[in-house]
């Protein structure tokens, strides 16, 4: 039962049942697979959240690292705030007119 909690988030329900979701899915799915070594997964998961992702899957996305997920699909970086004129496309178009 703590593999759940550390999976899915301490110190939240929600991350508590997430993570009870994914480790029982991860069981049922390795187990059928690989019935000899899903023990061994089941720890190699424990050990991965534990040095990765300390505050769990709940954790991670409150803090909003998305970054990383971004970067693996080479999506552009969300910018919250208006883009400053040096990086809007259509300034440095205008911009390239102007010294032509």
């Amino acid at each position: 039962m703590v593999i759940w909690v550390a999976v899915g988030g301490r110190a939240t329900l929600s991350g508590a049942i997430i993570g009870a979701l994914l480790v029982n899915f991860g069981k049922s799915f390795l187990s059928e697979q690989f019935p000899e070594v899903w023990l061994f997964f089941q720890g190699a998961l424990f050990l991965i959240v534990v040095t990765v992702l300390p505050d769990g899957i709940v954790g991670w996305l409150k803090k909003g690292n998305f970054d990383g997920i971004r970067a693996l699909f080479k999506k552009p970086k969300y910018v919250s705030t208006y883009p400053s004129l040096e990086e809007d496309p259509q300034v440095q178009l205008e911009k390239e007119e102007i010294e032509s």
